[in-house]
């Protein structure tokens, strides 16, 4: 008797992965881990996307790298934070003793509208409050 193929795998590609999930995002949705969905895809010949080097952004004809504490920065220059750099370039200088906030808490997406200026007081109260949730 061959060995039995489980077609929650077959279903978990077409529904899922073949739709712009991750492999990480499919195997939590079918309770299993991103190495088995891997194996499982790999296993059937089903294709599987290739990673992107995501290592710097392009702003304004500058080039802003990602540090290891998730935010960009330019690499040359003034070595400036990437939102700063738009907040101060769209919008208006940052006043002394005032931060750049990221609305949705991702240091990557540095779209003008996720983009929020406070007081450093200000700043800080609200990423203790982030942090306790």
């Amino acid at each position: 008797m061959g060995a039995h193929r489980n077609s929650i795998y077959d279903k978990a590609y077409a529904e899922m992965y073949a739709k712009g999930m991750s492999l990480a995002e499919t195997a939590k949705s079918i309770g299993v881990t991103r190495q088995c969905v891997y194996k499982a895809f790999k296993k059937r010949g089903f294709r599987l996307r290739t990673s992107i080097p995501c290592g710097f952004q392009i702003y304004d004809g500058k080039k802003f790298t990602l540090r290891s504490n998730g935010y960009y920065a330019l690499t040359t220059d003034d070595r400036c934070l990437m939102h700063r750099y738009i907040w101060e370039k769209e919008i208006c200088d940052i006043p002394d003793g005032w931060d750049v906030h990221h609305i949705n808490g991702d240091k990557s997406d540095n779209r003008r509208d996720n983009l929020v200026c406070f007081p450093k007081a200000e700043h800080t109260r609200r990423h203790q409050i982030e942090r306790k949730k």
